[in-house]
């Protein structure tokens, strides 16, 4: 009871003092004329905020509500949002000229409240997290495992668990049986960010798997929403339950490591290793080349902590959103039937008529990826409609953007929040922006479709602090498209869900039932996690 206690006092000291320093914040942006929702002194924009959120619903992620908010605001596509009296204010951006100036800028990082979720999900100072130059030299230590070289060298191990993918779709077609598609796309990206980032086997897609299972708890159990919602960041069970599962993680990480390192001090010591290494093992061999002799003996205790933080986050990271990305490509797919055959089309071109051993020429020739043009387009496309994440930062004084005009937005103290799927269906910026057109990725400047404004496609951020694992993302879902659609019809089951689940209240975003919603490690996933069926193809 004591423990509870403290942490319902320190949520309310968070309270009191967040709500002191917003509303100054915001008194200043008035003051200055700065673009924000009508505003009121007793609530802020709360209710602004909750007249939104009202039009979508209750399980879709916020992005939506703001992005309806920000038509009020087309001019600069910029305005704050008071939060007052639970979190600092936001700046919310939805043009990519002035959001490519924040990611541009490395000492920009993200906010206190969203840094602290990362940190206790991976167990210690991570990519997501660190200051620059731990960041630089942290990056420059995993970059190597995460190049486009090294990512092909890894399709046959994805080609091995799409395999076992396919083998439960057909499994699933025979059962005639409707299922949410995400549960299947989760542990076939589970398996394969373990065999490249650890060379682990889970096997999570034939059995149940105690890592697998606790990872996927603390990515449940991770609020991203502490800036929004301090007493969702102060639930007294979240640190414990995260610490808990926290811990088996970071044994058998631990155990994995000191195998790798005296594996990988033997290989350098004589050179017998063939294959393809693990991202965790390249990291080891940067590592053991300039801080390791012949007479260590173990891996030093600070290397092992910040390489299981790197490690935790890229199974997290590597799983979560690339499971997004998978499921709405079949999606998108599947409900637009001139895209679904042109793709088929060119799978027929680059790899033979028969779709059951396009797994084995991808292992055999990983280059043939890299002659799917379409496939590449389709996946951009995909990643365009449904960003599997948003960009946020914490501003400061020194940190000032401006618009093409030259209008100056200060962000001192405040939040800066790029709000993706915003930025990507705006019309200003795509042609026809509602529509899945993936021949919009293979046109030139002089058509119509051709995307009109640099930087306005950043599913995986840009900048220097982009996304690390995109390579690992492109791979994997490429190779998956190329041994699934050809062997596979699929059918979104949303009205018979509803009927089977019945609840009151809006059911769509946008006119789009698969609406994304908050899966807790902060990418976005399709509602109720896809059901849908699936047929084998004649």
């Amino acid at each position: 009871m004591s423990f509870i206690l403290f942490a319902s006092l320190g949520a309310l000291v968070y309270v009191f003092v967040t709500a002191y320093r917003s509303r100054k914040v915001v008194n200043d942006l008035r003051k200055q004329g700065m673009p924000m929702p009508t505003f009121s002194w007793l609530s802020g924009h709360m209710l602004v905020v909750k007249e939104n959120l009202e039009k979508f619903p209750i399980d879709a992620v916020h992005n939506y509500s703001f992005a309806r908010m920000s038509q009020a605001f087309r001019k600069d596509k910029m305005f704050y949002l008071d939060f007052w009296p639970i979190s600092t204010p936001f700046l919310v951006i939805t043009n990519p000229y002035t959001a490519s100036q924040i990611t541009q800028n490395v000492s920009a990082e993200k906010p206190e409240a969203v840094t602290s979720a990362f940190v206790a999900m991976t167990g210690g100072p991570n990519l997501l997290s660190m200051p620059e130059q731990q960041w630089k030299r942290w990056r420059s230590i995993f970059s190597p495992g995460f190049s486009p070289a090294h990512m092909l060298s890894q399709v046959p191990k994805i080609v091995e668990h799409t395999a076992l993918f396919c083998k439960g779709l057909q499994g699933l077609a025979q059962d005639g049986k409707l299922f949410q598609l995400e549960e299947a796309t989760f542990r076939l990206t589970l398996d394969v960010i373990g065999a490249v980032s650890l060379d682990a086997h889970f096997n999570y897609q034939t059995s149940e798997n105690e890592f697998a299972e606790r990872l996927r708890s603390i990515v449940e159990w991770t609020s991203f929403g502490g800036e929004i919602n301090p007493f969702k960041r102060w639930n007294p069970l979240r640190p414990l339950a995260i610490w808990y599962n926290g811990r088996f993680l970071d044994k058998l990480i631990h155990a994995e490591l000191d195998r790798r390192f005296a594996e990988r001090k033997a290989a350098l010591e004589k050179p017998t290793e063939t294959g393809a290494k693990s991202v965790a093992s390249l990291a080891l061999d940067n590592y053991i080349k300039d801080h390791v002799s012949a007479e260590t003996e173990s891996i030093d205790p600070t290397f092992k902590l910040y390489a299981t933080a790197q490690i935790r986050m890229f199974l997290v990271a590597g799983h979560d959103t690339t499971s997004s990305a998978i499921t709405y490509a079949f999606h998108l797919l599947y409900t637009n039937p001139t895209a679904l055959a042109s793709i088929r089309s060119e799978h027929d071109t680059v790899l033979g008529a028969d779709p059951e051993v396009a797994g084995e020429m991808l292992s055999q020739d990983p280059g043939l990826l890299n002659q799917l043009p379409y496939t590449v387009a389709v996946i951009k496309e995909v990643l365009r409609l449904f960003p599997p994440a948003g960009g946020i930062r914490m501003g400061s004084s020194d940190i000032v953007l401006s618009t093409e005009d030259g209008n100056r937005y200060p962000t001192a103290n405040c939040s800066v929040w790029i709000l993706h799927g915003a930025i990507q269906r705006d019309p200003d910026y795509w042609p026809r922006p509602e529509e899945f057109l993936p021949e919009r990725w293979l046109v030139g400047p002089d058509h119509e479709l051709y995307p009109r404004v640099k930087g306005a496609w950043r599913p995986f951020e840009l900048g220097p602090k982009n996304c690390i694992g995109q390579t690992l993302a492109m791979t994997e879902i490429k190779t998956v498209l190329a041994m699934t659609v050809r062997q596979f019809d699929m059918k979104p089951a949303y009205d018979e869900w509803d009927r089977l689940h019945p609840h009151a209240g809006i059911k769509a975003a946008n006119a789009e039932r698969a609406y994304q919603v908050d899966g807790g490690g902060g990418g976005l996933h399709p509602a109720n996690r896809y059901p849908c069926r699936v047929a084998c193809r004649g």
